[in-house]
């Protein structure tokens, strides 16, 4: 079995759990700034610059860290795909997704600063896990606002495929798409004809045109 490090918050967390982060220094800043208003008619100019500052900043931090998290969630062998962190929870479908080798129709593959970004498209008999809809993912965010570590998590974005059509995305750190390639052709069955893509980014320089020199005007002479 391979092992890979997938780049993102998509690994541990829901769908839109990273967009908290400013919102959680937001409540903070506002009850300190209540607090200062309570205790003492005011926080002077200096110590609000500070605190809002540090708040900043940290918030940043958290953000950045969250954004460029990896983890062990992407692992390949003759058996398939597997989506996800390994967990010694009770219900772990609920953390990783299994995806057979016959499930899959298409992989297809970026090369990315990171490594790998790497799509992984669904056959039509495939066992589909759908993402939340609108009024559950909100209700999950809001509680996730409330209490960020007494109320679940959810189903981590990395394993609920996307739509139109079903498809993963994953974010695979550390390897070129080459590597990737061989790994995918050695693992899955040689009887299963997979294809595998690998897209070419080029980027698009757009080079003005030369101008033209300018012509030299002809003298004038004045007769008198």
């Amino acid at each position: 079995m391979y092992t890979f490090l997938v780049r993102g918050p998509s690994s541990r967390f829901p769908r839109g759990y990273i967009w908290l982060t400013p919102a959680w220094f937001v409540i903070l800043g506002l009850a300190g700034v209540l607090a200062g208003r309570r205790l003492g008619g005011g926080l002077p100019l200096w110590l609000g610059l500070t605190e809002i500052g540090s708040m900043l900043i940290a918030g940043l931090t958290l953000f950045a860290v969250l954004a460029t998290h990896r983890r062990h969630a992407f692992r390949v062998s003759g058996h398939g795909i597997w989506l996800g962190v390994r967990t010694t929870r009770k219900r772990p479908k609920l953390r990783q997704i299994h995806l057979a080798w016959t499930d899959i129709a298409q992989l297809r593959m970026k090369a990315r600063r990171y490594g790998v970004l790497l799509e992984i498209t669904l056959s039509p008999a495939a066992r589909i896990v759908h993402r939340p809809g609108p009024a559950r993912q909100a209700l999950m965010l809001l509680g996730s606002l409330v209490m960020p570590v007494g109320f679940g998590r959810g189903r981590p974005a990395l394993t609920a495929a996307r739509e139109d059509p079903p498809r993963y995305l994953v974010k695979v750190c550390e390897v070129t798409p080459a590597e990737l390639r061989m790994v995918l052709a050695t693992s899955k069955p040689a009887t299963l004809p997979l294809p595998v893509k690998t897209i070419k980014v080029t980027r698009r320089v757009t080079i003005p045109p030369a101008r033209k020199p300018a012509q030299a005007q002809p003298a004038v002479t004045a007769r008198r």
